[in-house]
């Protein structure tokens, strides 16, 4: 399953490549439900073809449509398959170049990597030396790694990204917005869901910080559930013990997530476009399906994604943190501050 997730992963295409759009907050939306439609027709109509043409006894995780098709006699349209899998092929490879070099621009230009990258041609305005970087570190690991391999650490990637994103969703709900929230400028609207309604809304000092400790606990929670649940099974008593300690993980996990609810306010920001529903349990439930998709994976996968994502530690800690535009930001503020401290007032008198 978690393998068959990647052939789903195209959508976020649509949302990284949402600056480019004339209108984001009415096309993507439906183009990332649309595109994930579609998806999901081309692959159901995929598998029921190769079922019918193939017996279910000889099915294995190798046999594709084309093998079917020739199975069958069927020649000409074996051929039509094969070259439409290539297009379709240098078609993902495409979009996902072009997805990888805008979010390789986008960290360059908040100073997470370097400043050369956020070059832009003046022709046609595209960041051609975060492209030309992202293709070639993208052609070194096509020709240093094994298809399999690849497949793995994009699938690993992928769904620690998603928990990730998940995570972040809960975060910034209940943090703090910029404007402020009895602005009389924000335009009321009648609603009692507190993320639509920019009404008075209470606001507990640090509370984002707090939710960020306690969702914390929760992913502790579900990957100590998901190391129960796969790597128990030659303990004695298997089911006599798994199963209790399963339903105290779950409990846990619930009476957490019914604690932040209930305990913190979700905080409306001016103009938000899409709202998630269901905060915090719909995005925990995002984190907990791709936890266990995750944990899933062989071990080769766990191993390349912890290598892939200790490699961009080092690149963060290294170099992204000091030039972050939020740090350099805070460090203006900081020397401002003392100026204005070392400025003499207005009333004294100079010697």
């Amino acid at each position: 399953a978690a393998i068959t997730s990647v052939s789903f992963s195209g959508f976020e295409s649509v949302v990284n490549l949402s600056a480019e759009a004339k209108k984001p907050k009415k096309h993507v939306p439906s183009a990332v439900g649309l595109s994930f439609l579609i998806s999901v027709i081309v692959y159901v109509a995929v598998t029921a073809a190769t079922a019918y043409l193939t017996p279910w006894y000889l099915l294995t995780g190798s046999t594709g449509l084309p093998d079917s098709l020739l199975a069958k006699g069927l020649v000409l349209p074996r051929y039509i398959i094969i070259g439409a899998v290539l297009g379709a092929s240098g078609s993902a490879a495409l979009c996902s170049l072009t997805t990888a070099s805008r979010l390789v621009f986008i960290y360059a230009e908040d100073g997470l990597l370097f400043h050369c990258l956020t070059s832009i041609a003046d022709c046609s305005k595209v960041p051609i030396n975060a492209t030309i970087v992202t293709t070639i570190v993208l052609i070194l690991a096509t020709i240093a790694f094994s298809y399999e391999i690849l497949i793995h650490l994009f699938a690993g990637g992928t769904l620690v990204a998603f928990a990730a994103v998940c995570f972040t969703l809960i975060i910034i709900s209940y943090a703090k917005p910029k404007e402020a929230i009895m602005d009389e400028t924000m335009p009321l609207t009648i609603s009692n869901d507190p993320a639509t309604n920019p009404g008075s809304v209470p606001y507990i000092e640090n509370q984002e910080n707090k939710i960020m400790a306690w969702m914390a606990l929760f992913c502790v929670v579900v990957v100590a559930g998901c190391l129960l649940f796969h790597y128990s099974s030659s303990w004695p008593f298997v089911w006599i013990v798994r199963v209790p300690l399963i339903g105290l993980i779950v409990f846990i996990a619930i009476s957490i997530l019914i604690y932040i609810r209930v305990s913190y306010h979700l905080q409306p920001q001016r103009d938000p476009g899409f709202v998630c529903p269901g905060v915090p349990f719909t995005p925990a439930a995002g984190i907990v399906l791709n936890t266990i998709l995750f944990a899933s994976l062989d071990e080769r996968a766990h191993i390349m994604t912890a290598v892939y994502f200790a490699i961009g530690a080092v690149i963060y800690f290294g170099y992204g943190y000091f030039h972050s535009t939020i740090t350099l930001a805070k460090q203006k503020n900081i020397e401002e501050l003392d100026r204005n401290k070392r400025r003499p007032h207005c009333g004294s008198t100079e010697n």
